[in-house]
């Protein structure tokens, strides 16, 4: 096993075991020769959520799972929060969002740069699990120099898209892991070199396609829509001299660029600007406050707590949720996650980033 690891995580933030005995076996997998955990670690299914880890000739799929490309892209809306007409939005998308949006986004379709294999109808689409659609407002400034590069003035409206490639990276993922396993492979032999080809092919399409969304949803708000950055959280990226970089729930980062760490849709998220020598935690940050509890404990003490799902359709932050998907309304409840200021204050304490921005959920949308 590497000695070549950090666990970037303070007493004070919940880390649970299983977490750190994943992360710790796969410092001991063949060609790894560095790993970075963060405060939003949490058990994935057999390798961790929140981490990142740096391996030699060898490329490791398993690591990244099905949903290759997942990342957030946050957009600035170009009108004040308090302009918008979300009643009226939400009457729009009714009780099947899904369809609303991706019919939406389908006719945004010509007028988008670039294109996007669609052969299973994946394009518009958001997916379930912990993806999401949210409109926030920019609460607070914490840093004015990056706030004032990126142009967004306090009390406007952003929207954040949080998906990746859809039933497209579980197809790549489950044909290679039906040859393969959680085995890694040799990065220039014919299967690794397919498989980064194919990886490369669904991070350009997961991103087209959070843009596909965000212009379906800015067409039916009737505002402007201005990408402000877009980052990758699951994928294997080349980190020069036969190196690889696996990010596993870890947004890559670079100098100087800001990236969003997501609440839940009951608390603030986070713009946060890497700092520090980056190599050494492998160019990537947290992404989220990451789950405390897993998806079945977490339905069944929320359903315990709440007699009447209505409850659940507003946070105590005032956010509006439309998630017409009952099961996922439970699993997703905002007590499921971590607190998202300890985990900032990990990510500074630590001289990983500082804070640049607040920002204030007000849809919180799941299809």
């Amino acid at each position: 096993m590497t000695s070549d690891f950090h666990i970037y995580c303070s007493q004070k933030t919940w880390l649970e075991g299983p977490a750190v005995e994943q992360f710790q076996r796969v410092l001991g997998f063949a060609g790894i020769l560095k790993g970075v955990s963060f405060p939003d670690l949490h058990p994935g299914r057999g390798v961790p959520i929140g981490a990142a880890f740096l391996s030699e000739n060898v490329i490791y799929p398993a690591l990244i799972g099905n949903d290759i490309g997942c990342g957030m892209t946050l957009f600035d809306m170009g009108i004040p929060a308090r302009k918008l007409k979300v009643d009226k939005f939400l009457r729009k998308l009714g009780d099947e969002p899904e369809s609303v949006i991706q019919q939406m986004a389908l006719d945004c379709l010509s007028g988008m740069e670039g294109t996007a294999e669609d052969s299973l109808g994946m394009l518009g689409t958001l997916g379930h699990g912990n993806h999401f659609a949210e409109i926030l407002e920019l609460e607070a400034i914490l840093d004015a120099n990056v706030c004032g590069e990126l142009s967004v003035p306090k009390g406007n409206a952003l929207l954040l898209i949080h998906s990746g490639s859809r039933a497209y990276g579980e197809a790549l993922w489950r044909d290679f892991a039906a040859k393969h396993g959680e085995d890694g492979v040799q990065a220039d032999s014919e299967d690794g070199t397919a498989y980064l080809a194919a990886h490369a092919g669904l991070i350009g399409w997961a991103s087209f396609n959070r843009r596909l969304v965000a212009r379906a949803f800015a067409r039916l708000l009737g505002s402007e829509l201005r990408e402000l950055l877009n980052a990758t959280h699951n994928s294997i990226t080349p980190a020069g001299d036969g190196r690889y970089i696996h990010r596993k729930g870890a947004s890559a980062v670079e100098a100087g660029k800001p990236v969003v760490v997501a609440g839940s849709r009951g608390t603030h998220s986070y713009l946060v600007r890497p700092v520090g020598n980056l190599e050494e935690h492998l160019f990537s940050l947290a992404h989220g406050a990451g789950r405390k509890w897993n998806r079945q404990s977490t339905a069944a003490r929320i359903r315990a707590k709440h007699d009447d799902m209505c409850s659940l359709l507003q946070t105590k932050l005032g956010t509006k949720v439309l998630c017409p998907n009952k099961d996922l309304l439970y699993e997703e409840a905002p007590e499921a996650y971590k607190n998202i200021e300890d985990i900032i204050d990990d990510l500074k304490s630590f001289e990983l980033a500082e804070s640049v921005a607040r920002l204030k959920p007000i849809v919180n949308i799941k299809p």
